[in-house]
């Protein structure tokens, strides 16, 4: 029997003490005992209660219920109200982390009373923050913003700094989620700034989340994506595992909106992972969601399923209505794609109240047209075409709040654009006005002492120049009206000319192109008729180049990036699905003619090889092309995800035609540097000097 409790006690203990780290946990254990010692003073057991729960609430939500519990109960035997309220923000914030809403707002307004009653400001100003927290939840953001300015106007008068920062954080999350994102901006700047000051790093990683969030919701995608970057460093320096998971979530949502599904996935994987491991329902609810979403995108329709269902089931029943209407869309579509069009429609009819409910456009559009759509198969085309009203007065509600962020995203955009444009104008300002100063104290001086002499002199000056001028000018004029005219006759003759040769080249290439192709139908050698389809190819590449040149007029230069869309639509438009991506990359690049052919050669030869032996077997193939200069080169890259070459097997060895034709054009003619790795697919660069 004592074997039996022994091995109890240890499983207890795996589970309640293995979500905090080793070292970590030694410490909180020899404080435990201190504070479970009932032979020890109560200050002292206070104290380390209060420092076991400062180390597991934020970490290890079980174990920090336990620990707040227990701490809570000791605190009431006495009359240290401050310790009191204290215990109840650790016992409401570990009830709120594992989904228990009721219990929480129970112990958080019990401990808000007694710390109003007892004038415990500290304690008021975080059980305000608190409440917030919970509300904002619930999704009442109107009375989580009133409770996070009650804890603000508390922190401010009694200077408790650690509740005044919070508070700005929480408010300006809730102005974020409004869209009111140049007051949430300027809420998070003056956090930033106030946590800098006053060196509160913890803070920092909740700030950087947010200030990432507001970035996603405006589609500036880089900064977010640095700023959620940043969240997740402080959060893992800290061991904040709430804001880790928050953060990993919005970084997937980042990608999943990038159309980057594999990045999204292990962003959701892995803040799953820190969910379950410390057992916070609500966050594993938010990610679930979430996760089942790239699921359902990547047709997965099983794991789609069984997350969604999982995801709803853990919001019900923790009553959170943030994300309701967000999953019950998800699992409508996985639903329909599973062909059990009763429940999709059931969870688009569910989808639509709670978005009702919460005033959310974009759910309650996606529910709309699932409802349309399912009345219309049913033949009820009254209620259809209600809802089919419904969706294109949301769709109408979500584009005019979408060109809203686009007027914001570019007014931010400006601001330090605008500031460095006014110092440049000012400073140009003052040295003008000093110019304009300088030069009209000579002008006078000179005019002062020479005015008399000059006017004589510059009368007959002007009197002998001007018949001179003249005279010369009509002459002038003369010879250089007959010089422009024989010189005009002269380029439009040229031009003309060279319109035709490259239109008659043009021409013969189409000739020569027909003829292979015409040989290639009546040839029955798979050698020889695949030669000649290569050959063709070949050739309407360069005929490209000259189609370029006649068209656009320029004959010495060709638009290579033009060129590359040109080649890569004749090549590999044929074989697109609507899985594979094909693009070409870089800005306006004009380059000579030659190197310009030679470039379009190469590709056409990678292409083609890519096309012959790098997709062994059907999946997404993706080919990225980028042409980009440098400060003194040209560099060209190809990319595909095929299998790469053979192993053992250098461009410079191989016996493949295409490949020898790659490596001369790329030494000899361009007489370039070529990089090959092969270690992910096929990856080819070449970089040489521009003509």
């Amino acid at each position: 029997m004592k074997l039996i409790y022994i091995l109890l006690a240890l499983c207890w203990s795996l589970k309640g003490f293995s979500q905090v780290p080793v070292k970590k946990q030694q410490l909180i254990d020899s404080a435990y005992q201190i504070a479970s010692n009932h032979k020890l003073p109560v200050d002292d057991r206070l104290s380390a209660y209060r420092y076991c729960c400062w180390k597991t609430v934020y970490l290890d939500f079980n174990q920090g219920l336990k620990i707040s519990g227990e701490y809570l109960d000791l605190a009431k035997t006495t009359a240290q109200y401050d310790k009191i309220a204290q215990a109840h923000h650790f016992l409401g914030h570990s009830y709120l982390m594992l989904g228990q809403i009721d219990r929480a707002e129970h112990i958080l307004k019990e401990g808000l009373d007694l710390a109003l009653a007892n004038q415990m400001y500290e304690g008021v100003a975080t059980l305000y923050g608190d409440l917030g927290n919970l509300k904002n939840s619930q999704g009442n953001s109107d009375l989580a913003l009133e409770y996070h300015f009650k804890c603000l106007d508390y922190a401010n008068k009694h200077q408790l700094n650690v509740e005044y920062a919070r508070a700005k954080i929480n408010i300006g999350e809730i102005y974020e989620a409004q869209g009111q994102y140049k007051l949430s901006i300027a809420t998070f700047q003056e956090a930033l700034h106030f946590c800098t000051t006053h060196k509160f790093g913890g803070f920092k990683s909740s700030i950087y989340e947010n200030l990432g969030n507001i970035n996603l919701s405006i589609k500036e995608y880089s900064t977010a994506q640095k700023h959620y970057l940043t969240a997740i460093s402080y959060a893992k320096r800290l061991n904040n595992n709430n804001r880790l998971i928050r953060s990993l979530n919005k970084l997937g949502e980042l990608n999943l909106e990038l159309n980057d599904l594999d990045r999204a996935l292990q962003n959701y994987k892995e803040a799953l992972r820190v969910a379950l491991t410390t057992e916070a329902s609500l966050l594993e609810a938010k990610v679930r969601t979430n996760l089942a979403e790239v699921y359902l995108q990547q047709n997965h329709l099983k794991e789609a399923k069984a997350n969604i269902t999982l995801a709803i089931t853990q919001l019900e029943n923790l009553k959170i209505k943030e994300d309701l209407d967000k999953a019950y869309i998800i699992a409508a579509k996985t639903d329909h794609k599973l062909n059990r069009h009763n429940e999709s429609y059931r969870y688009y009819q569910k989808a639509y109240r709670t978005a009702k409910d919460n005033h959310h456009l974009q759910p309650l559009k996606l529910a709309s047209e699932g409802l349309a759509l399912a009345y219309e198969s049913r033949g009820d085309l009254t209620k259809a075409l209600t809802y089919y009203k419904a969706y294109n007065n949301y769709n109408n509600q979500i584009r005019n709040e979408e060109g809203i962020r686009d007027i914001i995203r570019l007014e931010m955009q400006d601001i330090y654009q605008k500031k460095s444009l006014a110092d440049s104008i000012n400073k140009a300002n003052e040295i003008t006005l000093l110019q304009y100063q300088y030069d009209k104290k000579e002008e006078r001086n000179r005019l002062r002492n020479y005015t008399a002499l000059s006017s004589i002199i510059i009368l007959i000056l002007l009197v002998i120049c001007v018949t001179y001028f003249y005279h010369q000018k009509k002459k002038i004029a003369a010879v250089l009206s007959k010089k422009n005219r024989v010189i005009e006759n002269a380029l439009n003759d040229k031009e003309i000319l060279l319109k035709e040769v490259h239109h008659r080249v043009k021409n013969n290439m189409q000739v020569v192109s027909s003829v292979l192709y015409l040989k290639s139908k009546n040839t029955e050698n798979n050698i020889a008729k695949k030669a000649l389809i290569d050959s063709k190819t070949r050739i309407d590449a360069m005929q490209l180049a000259h189609q370029k040149m006649y068209l656009k007029g320029n004959y010495k230069q060709i638009d290579v990036k033009d060129y590359f869309n040109d080649i890569v639509k004749l090549l590999l438009e044929p074989i697109k699905t609507d899985d594979d991506t094909f693009t070409v990359h870089g800005t306006q690049l004009w380059l000579d003619v030659e190197q310009a052919q030679t470039l379009g050669l190469i590709l056409h030869e990678l292409i083609a090889n890519s096309i012959k032996y790098a997709w062994s077997k059907p999946h997404q193939k993706q080919v990225n092309i980028s042409i980009e200069k440098l400060e003194q080169d040209i560099a060209f890259r190809y990319t595909d995800n095929g299998c790469g070459l053979p192993e053992g097997t250098t461009i410079e060895s191989s016996q493949s035609f295409g490949l020898k034709l790659i490596y001369a054009l790329s030494t000899r003619q361009l007489l370039g540097k070529l990089d090959i790795n092969n270690s992910d697919g096929f990856d080819l660069k070449i970089t040489f000097h521009a003509r």
